[in-house]
């Protein structure tokens, strides 16, 4: 893969657009045929674009085939874009990392005034795992957090990964992003 790289980097160094689309692709084609690569590519530079083109399938049937317009479920690819979101509100001073969830508007109960945002981004916030199986939508999945009565532990001494942290991640920067909170 680290050859590919660099291919497709000295291609940019010392080729027309034409010789770069026929390289991009050549090397998208091969990568595609090996196996290696099913997904959609899209490179641009400034306003234009460079590359574009779909390989392979929109899921794993093999009945639908890929295309510009295929929407993908992106998981927990976007776990890190909230803790960036987050992470940069703080370098504004918009955000502090010992804020405290009660500061927010989101109606959590006491154990929210312990748990702070460095809690929620480093998964030691001593939130449990929440069965959302019947949660239809998030309105659902906040108002089990706000009957949550209590905390697996102490935040800050343990670790428990899941996805309850990443929710409240999200829920901070919708509030933010619309203004609904309680005054910084």
């Amino acid at each position: 893969m680290k050859y590919t790289i660099l291919i497709l980097f000295l291609c940019f160094l010392g080729c027309n657009n034409t010789q770069r689309q026929e390289t991009i692709d050549s090397i998208m084609q091969s990568s595609y045929q090996k196996g290696i690569f099913n997904g959609n590519v899209l490179i641009t530079r400034n306003d234009s674009i460079l590359y574009q083109k779909s390989f392979g399938y929109a899921d794993g049937s093999e009945k639908t085939e890929l295309s510009k317009k295929s929407i993908f479920c992106i998981g927990s690819a976007a776990k890190e874009f909230f803790a960036v979101s987050i992470m940069m509100l703080i370098e504004k001073g918009e955000l502090r990392m010992d804020d405290k969830l009660s500061k927010f508007s989101l109606e959590l109960p006491t154990w929210s005034e312990k748990v702070t945002i460095k809690h929620l981004l480093n998964y030691t916030s001593g939130l449990p795992i929440i069965d959302y199986e019947t949660a239809e939508n998030e309105q659902d999945m906040l108002e089990d957090l706000q009957q949550l009565p209590n905390l697996l532990f102490e935040p800050g001494t343990d670790f428990n990964y899941n996805n309850n942290s990443i929710f409240l991640q999200k829920k901070l920067l919708n509030l933010l992003r619309t203004k609904h909170f309680k005054s910084l």
